[in-house]
């Protein structure tokens, strides 16, 4: 790529293609696969498109452009994007950005994530070889100069990778070792026209104001920071990887086995430091953002040091619980909410769906409740107080579902989403112990026995309610 911008007059499609190929040999030169292009119709991919488009040749190249809508003149930038496409032979998509910001959310921040979630589904969708975007050297230099002011670690520090995959999707940034002035060189020479966004002049903004603000200071002051930029990214890139083997192996000797499981009290004998860097390998494994300082301080002190009975963090969509000296990490969206109290009647199903609460299921055993008698039953299903009795063994004293819950090892936050079902304001079942064996029920041989089970493996309650060998005592 660098030659491509290099050599205006330079047509040879091997030596591009060669270039592009860099970042990964075999990446961009299997000729049946496309190779998609981020363009917003800037001055940087603008210029990516068109060396692209030399390089591999048009009919290769897939130009996607992401229309956010946040601009008046965002309309007008989708024709100018297609035309420029039409204009160099290669093909051209656009996508518009849909919602809006999440609460806590900033613009910038929703902007980016839709637009990375449109144009990874596009390069899926047409199988490309890559995806392109035009990250440069002065994107790369603003980028370090904003993580040091955030007080970033290594993560930071190391700047913008110039490849990463992504959802499945290779993920390439050509340009790094190319400046904004190269650029504009580029543009020029070929005649290239491009937009210029009208936000990019809001100095409001703490990127705009290290680019028109700080970079030409560093230039004035410190002329060989940028060029030597790369070299001492690619040093801090390598201490990182350092480090990440090493919590990559403090995390498989924390982790119980079999299981995305957590051991506390392992993970507590380690000294702070890699405690913090194995919460940050494990938070990164499941696909979560880097914890920032702050956000790993708090994790460490909720579900390493904490001495309470459990500890619950949020991070990035999901949720962390600490239970009995185990942490358990779940999507936030696989959480259970509270039950909703339903009324039901059996019609001698073997499963009964419980919206977002899993399914009761009607077994028929030697011994249990008699079928004729459940048919004609109103069951009353909610979520069970805790001072509610339950009698695991015919003959044994009742005990709280809030001793079995504390028994059973059941968090806290997953108990009010357990279906418990009742008759006439009794107790016949609860999840996931199964029915009660008062005297007060009617038994027959054979019978039925109401269980219940999670809907799928992914629901927190499907780890904490697993059946247990010999759990069920007949009737």
């Amino acid at each position: 790529m660098r030659a491509a911008l290099a050599a205006p007059g330079h047509d040879d499609p091997s030596g591009g293609v060669s270039a592009l190929a860099a970042p990964g040999p075999r990446t961009l030169t299997d000729p049946a696969r496309p190779i998609a292009v981020a363009f917003s119709g800037g001055l940087d991919s603008s210029v990516m498109l068109h060396a692209v488009a030399r390089c591999a040749g048009p009919s290769r190249v897939l130009a996607i452009h992401v229309h956010h809508g946040l601009q008046p003149e965002a309309d007008g930038w989708v024709g100018h994007c297609a035309a420029q496409a039409g204009a160099l032979g290669t093909a051209f998509i656009a996508l518009r950005a849909r919602g809006a910001p999440a609460p806590g959310d900033g613009i910038e921040q929703w902007a980016r994530g839709e637009r990375y979630r449109l144009l990874l589904k596009a390069a899926r969708d047409a199988s490309a070889a890559a995806l392109l975007t035009a990250h440069h050297a002065d994107d790369q230099l603003e980028t370090v100069l904003l993580a040091l002011a955030r007080g970033c670690g290594l993560d930071g520090l190391t700047g913008i990778a110039s490849r990463d995959v992504r959802e499945g999707v290779v993920l390439l940034r050509p340009l790094l070792d190319v400046t904004r002035d190269v650029l504009r060189a580029y543009a020029q020479d070929h005649r290239i026209a491009w937009i210029e966004d009208p936000s990019n002049a809001d100095q409001s903004m703490a990127r705009n104001a290290v680019r028109h603000r700080l970079l030409p200071v560093i230039r004035e002051v410190l002329p060989e920071l940028p060029a030597q930029l790369p070299d001492t990214i690619a040093l801090l890139a390598q201490a990182r990887g350092t480090l990440d083997a090493l919590a990559a192996a403090d995390l498989a000797s924390v982790q119980a086995a079999g299981a995305p499981i957590l051991l506390r009290p392992v993970l507590a004998a380690l000294p702070e430091p890699r405690q913090a860097a194995v919460l940050r390998a494990w938070l990164v494994g499941l696909g979560a953002r880097p914890p920032t300082r702050d956000k790993l301080a708090a994790l460490r002190a909720q579900l390493v040091l904490g001495r309470g009975a459990r500890g619950d963090v949020g991070h990035d969509g999901w949720r962390l619980l600490r239970h009995r000296d185990r942490l358990f990490a779940f999507p936030q969206a696989a959480m259970p909410a509270p039950l909703a109290p339903s009324t039901l009647h059996w019609r001698g199903e073997d499963t009964i769906a419980l919206p977002g609460a899993g399914r009761l299921e009607f077994t028929r055993v030697p011994r249990g409740l008699p079928e004729a008698w459940l048919r004609a039953q109103a069951l009353q299903v909610a979520q069970a107080p805790s001072s509610a009795r339950l009698r695991m063994q015919t003959g044994e004293p009742s005990r709280t579902l809030k001793n079995l819950w504390q028994e059973r090892g059941l968090p806290a936050c997953l108990r009010r989403a357990l279906p418990a079902v009742g008759v006439d304001g009794h107790l016949l079942m609860a999840a996931p112990f199964g029915c009660d064996r008062d005297p007060r029920w009617p038994v027959a041989s054979p019978g039925i026995e109401i269980g219940w089970r999670a809907e799928h493996a992914g629901d927190p309650r499907a780890l904490f309610c697993a059946p247990r060998s010999g759990a069920t005592a007949p009737l």
